[in-house]
């Protein structure tokens, strides 16, 4: 497998070469363009049920693209931004859903429920648990940036500012100065990230953007 991504990190794209006995599992929607030697095959991931809860409870597609044959694919996030390639060795992410584009090799994607806390949430904060070994490749709403946290250092995110983080990272989500206030300014939930492990961030919220949008209507 090879890769290359270009016209980052707002209008990335992401080019995968494989070879015989390769295949690439892609978010439905996410290809551009693949070469005529490569063939398609679209299937519920997981299964009826584990199709239903990703798509219901992760915010992914109800369906999975599987690319196999010989030549190249390339994929692209429905928004604008930047996509990374995490090398898989064995571990577990939590990504934040809507942040998977592909992988490549024996990966798997699980959904985990954020907690009954983030009811609140405009992103709803559902995670996608993903582990394996192989090629995972993520999307942001705009740039992506990551702190790696040593042991006992704590970092806040805005929710909608998440991407993904390291299985051994521990993590809550609180309102933003208290749950009344939360509801009636409007404002988000705040993550709390404690190391050790890494924590993968995206420069825009959409939900924060498409809430800009929908004032800007509502005022004309």
């Amino acid at each position: 497998m090879e890769h290359k991504i270009e016209y980052g990190p707002a209008f990335s794209l992401l080019s995968i070469r494989i070879g015989e006995g390769e295949k690439i599992t892609a978010e439905a929607g996410a290809m551009v363009s693949m070469d005529g030697t490569i063939n398609i095959e679209t299937k519920m991931r997981g299964g009826l049920g584990g199709a239903l809860k990703r798509s219901l409870l992760g915010g992914e597609s109800f369906f999975m693209n599987h690319y196999t044959g010989t030549g190249e694919v390339t994929l692209a996030s429905s928004v604008p931004g930047d996509i990374k390639h995490v090398p898989m060795v064995g571990n577990t992410l939590f990504v934040q859903s809507g942040s998977f584009i592909c992988s490549v090799g024996d990966i798997e994607v699980d959904t985990k429920f954020g907690g009954a806390k983030t009811f609140f949430s405009g992103e709803g904060l559902f995670l996608l648990k993903i582990s394996g070994t192989g090629d995972l490749f993520l999307s942001s709403y705009g740039a992506m940036t990551e702190r790696e946290l040593p042991a006992g250092q704590e970092l806040k995110v805005d929710t909608g500012h998440m991407v993904a983080f390291d299985e051994d990272v521990q993590y809550n989500v609180k309102a933003v100065g208290g749950l009344k206030s939360t509801l009636l300014s409007g404002e988000g939930l705040v993550a709390s990230f404690t190391g050790p492990g890494k924590v993968i961030m995206q420069t825009r919220s959409l939900s924060s953007f498409i809430g800009l949008l929908t004032t800007r209507m509502k005022s004309k």
